[in-house]
């Protein structure tokens, strides 16, 4: 079961995503590069920024004011991201994800995604998908996610669910993923 965490794990947080303060270090535990708090959330991005999501009195995430051409391009390179990392397409999956992320190491995020779609299938299952914060140059896309994970050749697997806001910017004009917040299901 530990394998299965330590996987699903790596597989949310964009493959392995390293702590800023500490990036030089790996004790390879489960715990590498996941900042955790209290609501079991784990945070790989920009830390000086706050990332989150407001709910209305219904529960429903509440959404942000996007001009709709914006709209439709961003929630067309979330689409992207999906569709590249359930493809496991390195090169289509590395082409939406920024040149300069915040909060992770783009090279040890590709190795270890790369060592992820060898050892796992993996399959992403989003809804829900709401655009939460909007700034000409950067933006934040909640959605509800359902992980399936299964070991490569085999019919050992598992689900987590959880909610998670990717946080996109501007490069060259196109959204590029920076940064990934998880909050899993308890």
């Amino acid at each position: 079961m530990k394998k299965w965490i330590v996987a699903t794990g790596l597989i949310l947080a964009l493959a392995g995503c390293s702590d800023e303060d500490d990036s030089s270090v790996n004790g390879n535990t489960a715990e590498d590069g996941n900042a955790t708090n209290e609501n079991n959330a784990v945070e790989h991005g920009i830390t000086d920024q706050e990332v989150g999501f407001t709910l209305d009195d219904e529960g429903d995430v509440v959404a942000a004011d996007v001009p709709e051409a914006e709209k439709q391009e961003l929630l067309g390179a979330y689409e992207e991201y999906i569709a590249a990392f359930n493809a496991e397409d390195m090169d289509r999956y590395m082409a939406i994800i920024a040149e300069n992320p915040d909060g992770f190491d783009r090279e040890e995020d590709q190795q270890a995604l790369s060592e992820a779609f060898e050892n796992y299938d993996t399959t992403y299952t989003t809804s829900d998908e709401t655009i939460v914060k909007y700034e000409e140059d950067r933006a934040e896309v909640f959605a509800t996610i359902n992980v399936e994970m299964n070991e490569a050749g085999t019919e050992q697997g598992m689900q987590q669910s959880g909610r998670q806001v990717v946080v996109f910017k501007k490069e060259q004009d196109e959204w590029k993923v920076t940064s990934l917040h998880f909050i899993g299901n308890q």
